[in-house]
């Protein structure tokens, strides 16, 4: 069995190598003239799939969710804030109030966002929340046990200790209950 020549294509066409050394072939191009009708892969109607176009109502359970978010968020620099008036008027000459401050605020403005993109239904918002959730937990675990071998804690301070711990482990709790999980399951990406 015998090989065409290198410069001819399938048709007979010359063609020349390109510098590379490969060999050019001719580009096809459509004729002139009336084109064949596209024929799509999916006969007929659309896919069920594609028809899917209801929207996912949401549900009680993530409102509860976002709510309760958002007043973890509130409790961290209100609760500084509440605090450090509570103590006296030197609470804030000092680099530590100031930072502790700041620190809460930053904590209050991931807490609003992330609740906001679980409000529409962010799968990822869901996790990171829970996740930071966690975190706060053992920030608020760890301000409760300095706060008991302080001694002279007020009422004020447990209360807001109190909150920072129930807060973010009631709104987890409600962002995973049984009715939440569809809502969640079409935001994944």
């Amino acid at each position: 069995m015998t090989q065409p020549p290198f410069d001819r294509d399938p048709h007979g066409q010359p063609f020349h190598p390109d510098p590379y050394g490969q060999p050019m072939r001719p580009v096809e191009y459509p004729r002139a003239g009336p084109q064949p009708h596209y024929q799509s892969p999916y006969p007929g109607q659309m896919r069920n799939v594609d028809q899917h176009t209801t929207a996912l109502v949401r549900p009680n359970a993530v409102v509860v969710s976002f709510v309760l978010w958002i007043l973890t968020a509130l409790s961290w620099p209100l609760g500084s804030l509440t605090r450090a008036i509570a103590t006296g008027e030197g609470a804030f000459a000092g680099f530590g109030p100031i930072m502790a401050l700041f620190a809460s605020a930053c904590l209050a403005i991931a807490l609003v966002w992330g609740a906001v993109l679980l409000l529409g239904g962010n799968y990822h918002a869901r996790l990171a929340l829970c996740g930071g959730a966690s975190v706060i937990g053992v920030l608020a675990l760890a301000a409760a046990i300095i706060a008991a071998r302080d001694g002279d804690t007020g009422t004020l301070d447990w209360v807001v200790i109190v909150l920072r711990l129930v807060l973010p482990a009631a709104a987890s709790v409600f962002s995973f209950l049984p009715g939440t999980r569809q809502y969640f399951s079409g935001n994944q990406g």
